[in-house]
C-alpha cells in the first residue's frame, strides 16, 4: 500500500510540472522495481520542493536502473551460454560430439575459420575488459567524492543547506546506481571473455578430435564444383543486368549533361540532377567491377578445391606442389593489392558521402527538387560504400582460402633425400638468377656478379703465374734478369686489367657505369689518394725507364743496398746485413739516388792506409799496387793505381784504387777485405810498418805531475824499453786561461 501511495503521488507531481510522459515512465519503473517505495518517496519529496535539479537526478536514476535490468538479462543469458559451453567441453573430453564420423573437410574448414575469428575477437574483448575495469574505478571514485560532499554539508546546522543535502543525496544515489551498472558491465565483459576462451578450447578440441577422421572424397569436390558452377551462372546473369542498367544510366546522364550544356543559365536543380545521375552511373559501374572480380575469382576457387583434393589424396608430386605454392603466393599478393585498392576507394566514397550528407542537411528546403536529387546522390554513395565493403569481404574470404592452401602446401608430406637435394638446387638456381638491377636494359643477376668476382680472382692468380713463367723464360733467351723482372711486372698489371675488363664484359656491365665513379675517384685522388697514385705512377716509370732495376747496387740515404723487388707502390732494398728496406717509389724520382751498377757491375773502390815516416814512398806505392793486382776479384784492366794523398801529422797517407765486379755490398766488402789482408802480408814481408793512430791524452792537474823512470824487469816480457818510450813520447803543454795543462801522448 505505501508503494502505491508514493507512486500515485509521484504521478500527480509529474502532471503538475508538465512532464506527464516522464512521470508515467518513472511510475512504471517504480512498480517494476523491488525498491519502488523508496524511489517514489524521493520523487514525491522532490516534487513538493519543486527543485528542477533533483527532478533531473531522479530521471537519471530511473534510466540507470532500467539499464541495470537490461544488463542483468544479458548477463544471465551469457552465464547460461557459459554453462552450456562447459557441458559441451565435458562431453568433448569424453569424445562425444554431435557429428558422426567420417567428417567432411568442410566441417574442418568451418572449425578452422571459427578459431581464427575467435582469436581476432579475443583481442577486442581484452580491450573492452580493460575499459570496463577503468569505468568501475572511476565510478567508485565518484561515489567516494559524493559521500565526502554530503559529510561536509552535514557538518553545518543551518537550515539553508537542507536543499543542498537533498541534492547531494540524490547525486550519491545516482553515483551508487552507476557503480552498480559499471560492475554489471564488467561482469558481462568478464563473462564474454570467459566464453571466448571456452569457445576456443571447444573449437580446437573438436578440430583435433575430428582431424584423424576427416575425408575429402570425390562427392565433396563434385558438390563444390556444382556449387561454383551455379554461382557462376548467377553472377553472369547479374552482370548482364548490371550492363543493361549501366547503358540506361549512361543515356539518362548524357541527356541531362547535354541539356546542361545547351542551357545558357543552368539552374541549381539541373546541376544537382546531373551530379546525381553521374553518381548513380558510377555506382552501377562499381557494381559491375565488383561482379567482374567475383567472376575472375571463380576459376581460382575451382583450382583451389582441386589442388586441395589432389594434395589430400596424395595425387600431387613434389614439383607440382612447388609450382602450386609459387602460384598461390602470387595470388595472395594479388588479393592484397586488390584489398588495398578497395580500401582507398572506400575511403574516398566515405568522404564524398559525408560531404553529400552535410550538403543535404544544409540545403534550403524551399527547393524540393534539389533536395530530392541530393537525397538520390546520397543513396548512391551509400550503395557504393556497401559495394566496396562487400568486395572487401569477398577478397578476405578468398584470401583465407588461399592461405589455407598455402599452409597445406608448405606443410606437405615429408620429403626424401632426393627431394631435399632437388629443392636445394632449385633454391640455389633461384638465388643465382635473382635480378639485382638492370643497366641499360641489361639484367645484372647474382650469378653474373659472383661469376665475375670468381673470374677476377682466377685472373689475378693466372696473371701471376703467366707473368712469372715469362720472367723465367726470358733470361734463357738472353734477356737481362732486371729487364725480365720489369717485363714480369708490366705483364702482370696488363693481364689483371684484361681479366677485369673481361669479367665486366661477361657481367654485361658497360663502362659508362664508371663515368660517375671515375669522377669521384679523380676527386678522391686529388685529395686523399694523391700519395698512393704518385707512388704507383712512379713505379710504372721505374719499370719503363729503368733508372734502377732489380739487382742494382744503390746508395740511398747513406745506405748501401741491392734492389730485390720493384712493386706497384714501393721498392724493396736489401742491405749487407740482410735487412729489407721498403722505399716508396716516388723517392727514387724525387731524391738523389746513387746507382753503383747501373750500366754494368764494375765498381771502382779504394782503401786508405797510413805508413810511418821514414818509409820509401816509391817502394810503398809499388807494394800497394802489387798487393791489389795479386788479389782475386780485382780487375787487371783498368789496372790498380796508387795515390799519395798527403804528409799527415803523424804518418804518410796513401790510397790504393782498384776495380771490382760486384752485385752486392757483401761482395764488395769481401774483396776489400782480401786487398787489406794482401797489403798487410806484403808490408810484413818487406818491413814496412803501418802507422797506428796516436791518440792524445789530456791531463788536468793543479800540481806538477811527477814522472819516474823504472827499468824493465826481466820477467816482464810486455814492458816497453825505456829508449822506445823516450823516442815515442812527445810532451806538449797548452796554456788555457792562465793554467798549464800537460798533455802526454803514448
Amino acid at each position: 500500500m505505501p508503494a502505491v501511495f508514493f507512486a500515485l503521488l509521484f504521478l500527480a507531481f509529474g502532471f503538475c510540472v508538465g512532464s506527464s510522459d516522464v512521470a508515467a515512465d518513472s511510475m512504471t519503473d517504480g512498480l517494476v522495481n523491488g525498491n519502488a517505495d523508496l524511489i517514489a518517496a524521493q520523487s514525491a519529496v522532490a516534487g513538493f520542493q519543486r527543485n528542477p535539479d533533483q527532478l533531473h537526478l531522479l530521471r537519471l536514476i530511473n534510466v540507470t536502473m532500467a539499464h541495470q535490468q537490461s544488463a542483468n538479462v544479458v548477463l544471465k543469458d551469457l552465464q547460461t551460454q557459459q554453462t552450456q559451453l562447459q557441458l559441451d567441453l565435458s562431453r568433448l573430453d569424453q569424445g562425444q560430439i554431435d557429428e558422426s564420423p567420417p567428417y567432411s573437410i568442410l566441417l574442418f574448414d568451418r572449425l578452422t575459420d571459427s578459431i581464427t575469428r575467435n582469436e581476432v575477437k579475443r583481442e577486442s574483448l581484452e580491450e573492452s575488459l580493460l575499459s570496463a575495469r577503468g569505468a568501475v574505478e572511476r565510478a567508485s571514485g565518484d561515489v567516494a567524492d559524493r559521500q565526502r560532499s554530503i559529510n561536509q554539508i552535514s557538518e553545518s546546522d543551518s537550515a539553508l543547506f537542507a536543499n543542498l543535502i537533498r541534492t547531494a543525496e540524490s547525486e550519491l544515489r545516482l553515483a551508487q546506481e552507476t557503480l552498480i551498472l559499471r560492475r554489471q558491465e564488467l561482469a558481462t565483459r568478464q563473462t564474454e571473455y570467459s566464453i571466448n576462451r571456452l569457445e576456443s578450447r571447444f573449437l580446437k578440441g573438436k578440430r583435433d578430435l575430428i582431424s584423424p577422421s576427416v575425408v575429402f572424397n570425390k562427392e565433396t569436390i563434385d558438390a563444390k564444383t556444382k556449387q561454383l558452377d551455379s554461382r557462376e551462372t548467377e553472377i553472369r546473369q547479374k552482370a548482364d543486368s548490371i550492363q543493361s542498367d549501366i547503358q540506361t544510366a549512361e543515356r539518362l546522364w548524357m541527356d541531362a549533361r547535354q541539356k546542361l550544356g545547351t542551357t545558357a543559365s543552368p539552374t541549381a536543380e539541373l546541376v544537382a540532377e546531373v551530379d546525381a545521375l553521374k553518381t548513380a552511373l558510377e555506382t552501377l559501374r562499381i557494381a559491375g567491377g565488383v561482379n567482374h572480380q567475383r567472376i575472375v575469382r571463380l576459376p581460382i576457387m575451382r583450382q583451389y578445391w582441386l589442388r586441395r583434393y589432389h594434395l589430400v589424396t596424395g595425387q600431387s608430386t613434389r614439383p607440382d606442389r612447388q609450382a602450386w605454392l609459387v602460384e598461390t603466393n602470387e595470388q595472395i599478393e594479388q588479393f592484397d593489392r586488390e584489398r588495398r585498392s578497395r580500401e582507398l576507394a572506400l575511403r574516398e566514397t566515405t568522404s564524398a558521402l559525408a560531404s553529400a550528407t552535410t550538403q543535404t542537411q544544409e540545403q534550403d528546403l524551399q527547393s524540393e527538387e534539389i533536395h530530392q536529387w541530393l537525397t538520390r546522390m546520397t543513396d548512391s554513395l551509400s550503395q557504393q560504400s556497401d559495394l566496396h565493403n562487400r568486395a572487401i569481404i569477398g577478397i578476405d574470404s578468398g584470401r583465407r582460402a588461399l592461405t589455407r592452401l598455402q599452409f597445406e602446401l608448405e606443410g606437405g608430406p615429408s620429403r626424401s633425400l632426393q627431394e631435399w637435394a632437388a629443392d636445394g638446387w632449385a633454391a640455389i638456381r633461384r638465388c643465382w638468377n635473382y635480378e639485382l638491377t638492370r643497366i641499360e636494359d641489361t639484367s645484372l643477376t647474382v650469378g653474373r656478379v659472383l661469376s665475375s668476382l670468381l673470374f677476377i680472382i682466377f685472373g689475378y692468380f693466372a696473371a701471376g703465374l703467366i707473368s712469372g713463367l715469362i720472367a723465367r723464360r726470358l733470361p734463357k733467351l738472353g734477356v737481362n734478369p732486371a729487364a725480365a723482372h720489369a717485363i714480369e711486372s708490366l705483364s702482370f698489371y696488363a693481364l689483371v686489367i684484361a681479366f677485369g675488363m673481361t669479367s665486366l664484359r661477361y657481367a654485361n656491365v658497360p663502362l659508362t657505369v664508371f663515368t660517375f665513379l671515375g669522377g669521384a675517384v679523380a676527386i678522391g685522388v686529388g685529395f686523399g689518394s694523391q700519395n698512393i697514385l704518385n707512388n704507383f705512377i712512379s713505379g710504372l716509370i721505374l719499370l719503363v725507364e729503368r733508372p734502377i732495376k732489380v739487382g742494382d747496387l744503390i746508395l740511398i740515404d747513406d745506405t748501401h743496398g741491392t734492389v730485390t723487388q720493384i712493386g706497384a707502390r714501393s721498392t724493396q732494398v736489401r742491405t749487407g746485413d740482410n735487412l729489407d728496406i721498403i722505399v716508396p717509389n716516388s723517392k727514387f724520382l724525387e731524391n738523389n739516388v746513387v746507382n753503383l751498377t747501373r750500366l754494368d757491375d764494375r765498381l771502382r773502390t779504394s782503401i786508405k792506409i797510413q805508413v810511418a815516416y821514414g818509409s820509401s814512398l816509391d817502394h810503398v806505392m809499388s807494394l800497394l799496387k802489387q798487393a791489389a793486382i795479386g788479389t782475386p776479384g780485382v780487375h787487371s784492366e783498368p789496372e790498380p793505381f796508387v795515390w799519395f794523398n798527403e804528409f799527415g801529422e803523424e804518418s804518410l797517407e796513401f790510397e790504393v784504387n782498384f776495380w771490382l765486379s760486384v752485385r752486392s755490398v757483401t761482395q764488395r766488402r769481401d774483396c776489400e777485405t782480401l786487398v787489406r789482408l794482401s797489403i798487410d802480408r806484403i808490408f810484413r814481408e818487406h818491413g814496412v810498418s803501418i802507422e797506428l793512430p796516436r791518440p792524445d791524452m789530456q791531463l788536468s792537474s793543479s800540481t806538477p805531475i811527477e814522472l819516474h823512470m823504472v827499468a824493465a824487469a826481466e820477467d816482464a816480457p810486455n814492458t816497453i824499453p825505456l829508449t822506445q818510450v823516450r823516442d815515442r813520447a812527445r810532451s806538449r803543454r797548452e796554456v788555457q786561461g792562465g793554467k798549464t795543462k800537460p798533455r802526454a801522448a803514448g
